[in-house]
């Protein structure tokens, strides 16, 4: 049964070497992802394709009235915001480790010198 499925199964998107080695339940739900994630990328093509046109007649027409690039693609703002956000979450993490750093220093150096009031 898998030997049938195997040159559908590559051609759906599953490596041969992975093939082998999975269930066919496993397989059936691979399949089915890389047809939604083709089927995605279609449809964000379409969109932008769609997009450039509209774009393209709007110049022709209109051009003092072009939309800015923030105005036509809106959602690269949002996308924007969440790649800063991740960044700032990355600073206040490395921000805190350099404070903890600071803190273990503190503590290393205050018990170096109590012991060193001990050996006195």
């Amino acid at each position: 049964m898998l030997e049938d499925l195997y040159p559908q199964a590559v051609e759906a998107g599953i490596s041969s070497t992975d093939f082998w080695s999975m269930t066919f339940d496993e397989i059936m739900v691979q399949v089915e992802a890389n047809k939604k994630r083709h089927e995605n990328r279609l449809r964000e093509q379409a969109m932008f394709d769609y997009s450039q046109q509209r774009m393209a007649i709007f110049a022709f027409n209109d051009p003092k009235s072009f939309p800015k690039f923030e105005e036509a693609y809106p959602f690269l703002n949002k996308i924007k915001e969440e790649v800063e956000e991740a960044i700032s979450d990355e600073e206040k993490r490395h921000q805190e480790m350099i404070r903890d750093q600071e803190i273990m220093m503190r503590n290393a150096m205050l018990i170096q010198e109590t012991r060193k009031r001990k050996n006195k």
